[in-house]
């Protein structure tokens, strides 16, 4: 059975990724500034005649003043002229995001919200900035405008570098005052949508409930976000609406099996595990993914509407990966390996929240099939790399082997969703119009 469901897991994450390689995943966003009306898959705008948006062609005008204060004090005397050797603005504030989450010290789950935050902001923000109706908007302003916004409420004590990385992005516009007056306006609009989103998303709950115990039931204090599971979510209904199967029965066979699994690999660990485990645990896993897809903005171009489309939905999916992965360790509230196995030697600490399943098999399922999709050649490499995840997290004995297969199921699965959200099927567009 356990063969059987490792090979499963591949082959679904290949079927999903398959069926887009059939179309350009990303040619919807390209699509949706064809017409005023046309249908665009977006997260806090209704649609580009949201009635929150400034009017067409007259965004500079709609400006608060302090967005034009901000403006006048951040904008440099010289604008340098736009040119090959500037970053990519999507590329520039996803880096920033992962700077600023790294120094908060943030868990992964918050990362991947902060990640998705800006990601989704600036997303929109192009989405909008690329409507016929709206000709001559900064790209590069737009983008300033929505992630500075952003940025500055997830990392208040970041302020100074965030306005530092803001006076360097307007400094490489390389276009007239008004294009960029009326990109940064249209950016700092969509920023204060995004922030109402994130001030509405539950993140902020505290857990008044009493961790359970008894025999073979995780033990410690204060652990990390145990209301996680509850966090608004992206694409999902909600962090429950794709669950494991149960963990398996304390004293079953299939449980002892999976706990000599777990002394056995740490009595015989290789060089190349441990170089792997570290690989995987060193760096926060959703910095990780959102990197490989940098890699392949900066190496093959992509416009900057596609390249902050790819980032909004790797990081929505990752996003609602982790609070799926959480709803269930805090369901089950399952031990940890150390706390199961006596003298258990790990290679790295394990984390302190329960087991089941494992957000690092889960979340990179999730991206997997994102990734396998936006670069359907490279399918295989990514399914590759979520199952080297997955497999981290048993060599560095923090995790069993059932919550990583588990976990990447359910990621998978989280994965499909958001691809057919990308893809703008009606079953998406309904679903769309419930949540």
């Amino acid at each position: 059975m356990r063969k059987g469901l490792m090979f499963t897991i591949p082959v679904l994450l290949a079927l999903f990724a398959s069926g887009c390689a059939r179309e350009r995943i990303l040619a919807p966003a390209m699509q949706a500034h064809a017409t005023a009306s046309s249908y665009s898959p977006q997260f806090v705008i209704h649609s580009l005649d949201d009635p929150i948006l400034p009017a067409p062609g007259r965004e500079a005008e709609a400006g608060t003043a302090e967005d034009a204060a901000t403006l006048t004090r951040l904008e440099k005397p010289g604008r340098q002229p736009a040119g090959t050797d500037a970053p990519d603005a999507v590329v520039f504030w996803n880096r920033l995001t992962k700077e600023l989450g790294v120094g908060a010290k943030q868990p992964p789950p918050m990362l991947a919200r902060s990640y998705a935050l800006a990601q989704v902001g600036i997303y929109e923000a192009l989405t909008v900035a690329h409507d016929r109706r709206r000709p001559g908007i900064s790209e590069r302003a737009a983008a300033a405008g929505v992630a500075s916004q952003v940025l500055a409420y997830l990392f208040p004590t970041g302020l100074a570098r965030i306005e530092e990385a803001t006076s360097q992005e307007l400094s490489r516009t390389g276009e007239a005052d008004g294009s960029v007056r009326r990109g940064w306006t249209l950016g700092r609009a969509v920023g204060r949508l995004v922030v109402a989103h994130a001030m509405r998303d539950g993140s902020d709950a505290v857990f008044t409930g009493t961790p359970p115990t008894g025999d073979g039931i995780w033990s410690g204090a204060n652990p990390v976000l145990p209301m996680c599971g509850t966090w608004k979510t992206w694409v999902l209904r909600s962090g429950t609406q794709i669950m494991p199967e149960p963990p398996y029965a304390l004293g079953s066979t299939e449980d002892l099996r999976d706990v000599q699994e777990v002394l056995d690999v740490s009595l015989a660990r290789t060089a190349e595990q441990i170089a792997i485990v570290h690989k995987w645990a060193d760096v926060s896993p959703p910095a990780i993914w959102n990197e490989l897809l940098n890699a392949r903005i900066e190496s093959r171009g992509l416009s900057g509407v596609e390249a902050a489309r790819a980032h909004a939905f790797l990081n929505v999916a990752m996003a609602d990966a982790f609070i799926e992965c959480w709803a269930c360790k805090y369901k089950y509230w399952t031990a940890r390996p150390f706390q199961r196995i006596p003298g258990l030697v790990t290679v790295i600490t394990t984390p302190n929240f329960p087991t089941y399943t494992s957000g690092h098999s889960t979340i990179s399922a999730a991206a997997a099939a994102v990734l396998g999709a936006v670069f359907p050649d490279e399918r295989d490499y990514f399914v590759q790399q979520s199952l080297e995840a997955a497999m981290s997290r048993l060599y560095g004995g923090i995790h069993f082997r059932h919550d990583n297969e588990q976990g990447t199921v359910c990621g998978t699965l989280i994965g499909a969703k958001v691809v057919r959200r990308m893809r703008g099927g009606e079953g998406e567009r309904e679903e769309i119009a419930r949540n």
